[in-house]
């Protein structure tokens, strides 16, 4: 004997509202949060020693991180217009 609404048809008729995260994912997001709080002075030491052995990895490591903070740069199109920008010097 089934069960539910049926097929196609469901007890929210309006969905999920747009933006609301899957239960899951928030609590899995919540988790790792926590988890990585408590590991904050073992990255900083592993930072350290990878700074002290190899800067270059280091400055990878921290680009790396940095992509998780920081907001990512967002192209800004024209659509095919050029616009020209001139920079002068202001009068002290």
């Amino acid at each position: 004997m089934a069960r539910g609404p049926g097929k196609g048809n469901t007890n929210n008729p309006n969905g999920r509202p747009a933006g609301t995260p899957n239960k899951t994912t928030k609590q899995a997001k919540e988790i790792l949060e926590q988890v990585l709080l408590g590991q904050v002075d073992n990255i900083k030491a592993a930072l350290e020693l990878v700074k002290d052995k190899d800067p270059a990895r280091y400055l990878d490591a921290c680009a790396k991180l940095f992509t998780y903070v920081l907001p990512k740069k967002a192209d800004i199109t024209t659509g095919g217009e050029k616009i020209n920008v001139t920079f002068t010097e202001r009068e002290p």
